[in-house]
């Protein structure tokens, strides 16, 4: 069973009461952020782990959860959609560019009810378009002269929004600020963030089957489809990202679930997302992954070469393995997937166009030939390379 790691610190208010909790990437017991942990992989972590694996109320009880976000999720508001509206503060960084997803992406979210901060406010031109839509501005009281926080107070409170003080560290430093006017402070001389350590349970199973039998449902459609991934952060994060890898050879960037199956085909992301959720099985090692990725896209070669059509070859080469993804047979793995009967035939009984290219591939696994046709064993052997130079590469996104 695997540990994940999450630290909290303190937001208090004038009175001394604990208005909130600043939620904190770490990725150890180290009492310290991980830079080699990108900001949107961190950003979804706090999210899952304080959602999923603890839960916002054993959290941060009856207070607000403090959350750091990047461009990423301001420019997806429908990957924050199982955040609870009236308990998280959204708090846009310092590091994050202000562009037109950007501020339409704060305007959704603030419009649900989300509270929105400013972190490490410094560039008041920076950051003009997005200082109307803030509830709270922080600031790191090292960056600034006493005069200047004093200024940004008023400033703040005639505008209707709220001042947080970071990096307080002495009662003098807190006695200074509350004369500045500010409504919250968060810093050293209230506490140090504290790690909130425990084991992450196995996915369950189950609901990874329900999972992947919603995505793969013939009837369901593209809404339905964004609607499914979109209800799971890290899902969305990861399809987001490979939709907008080089690879995919998009001349625009994808924004959100919905535009990715426009743009790429419903079948593509269905793949991608079933393969994803199979990844999430806790104790399948990553070569297992990658040799799902083979076998699908070794099957897709052949059937575009051999029909012109791949429609649900990858599909199959895909779920060929859901048996050893879940620990099943594969009857009992299938009852619980929403396919198509011909391709449900064809991986219980190996006949047909897709039982003989399942056939082929897995002989090419085992170094042996002598099973595929004559004529087809060229053609076989080029696609089978060809599917493994492309699985690591792609594995190289998902692992």
């Amino acid at each position: 069973m695997s540990s994940f790691h999450i630290a909290r610190q303190p937001i208090l208010d004038t009175h001394g009461k604990t208005f909130g909790y600043e939620l904190l990437f770490r990725s150890s017991e180290k009492n310290a952020y991980d830079p080699t942990v990108d900001g949107n992989t961190a950003t979804s972590t706090v999210l899952f782990n304080s959602v999923a694996e603890i839960g916002l109320d054993k959290l941060v009880g009856n207070s607000l959860a403090f959350i750091n976000l990047t461009n990423l999720f301001f420019e997806q508001p429908e990957t924050l959609d199982l955040m609870p509206v009236g308990r998280c503060v959204l708090e846009v960084l310092e590091t994050v560019e202000v562009n037109d997803e950007v501020v339409a992406g704060v305007q959704q979210l603030r419009k649900k009810g989300h509270l929105i901060a400013l972190d490490d406010f410094v560039d008041p031109e920076r950051f003009e378009r997005l200082l109307p839509l803030a509830d709270i501005v922080k600031y790191d009281i090292t960056q600034h002269s006493m005069e200047s926080l004093a200024a940004h107070c008023e400033q703040d409170h005639a505008a209707g929004r709220r001042s947080l003080a970071e990096r307080v560290e002495t009662h003098e430093k807190l006695e200074a600020l509350k004369a500045c006017g500010f409504d919250y402070f968060q810093g050293y001389y209230f506490a140090k963030p504290l790690i909130i350590s425990g084991s992450k349970m196995p996915e369950n199973r189950v609901a990874l089957m329900q999972l992947i039998a919603e995505i793969n449902n013939p009837d369901s459609t593209i809404d339905d489809l964004a609607e499914i991934v979109g209800r799971d952060v890290s899902l969305a994060v990861r399809t987001i990202k490979y939709v907008n890898s080089p690879m995919n050879g998009l001349t625009t960037e994808v924004e959100s679930i919905r535009q990715a199956a426009v743009l790429l085909g419903r079948s593509i992301i269905s793949n991608w997302v079933t393969l994803l959720v199979m990844s999430r099985v806790d104790d399948q090692p990553s070569e297992l992954i990658k040799l799902a990725l083979v076998r699908a896209r070794f099957c897709q070669l052949v059937a575009q070469e051999e029909q012109g059509d791949d429609a649900r070859s990858f599909t199959l080469g895909l779920l060929s393995l859901l048996d050893v993804f879940m620990g099943s047979t594969m009857e009992e793995a299938l009852a619980e997937v929403t396919i198509n009967e011909e391709l449900r035939c064809e991986l219980m009984t190996r006949q047909g166009d897709g039982g003989r290219m399942l056939g082929w591939v897995e002989c090419l696994e085992q170094g042996n030939a002598d099973h595929i046709d004559d004529e087809a064993v060229e053609m076989a052997g080029r696609h089978y390379q060809s599917a493994t130079v492309w699985a690591e590469e792609i594995a190289g996104q998902l692992l």
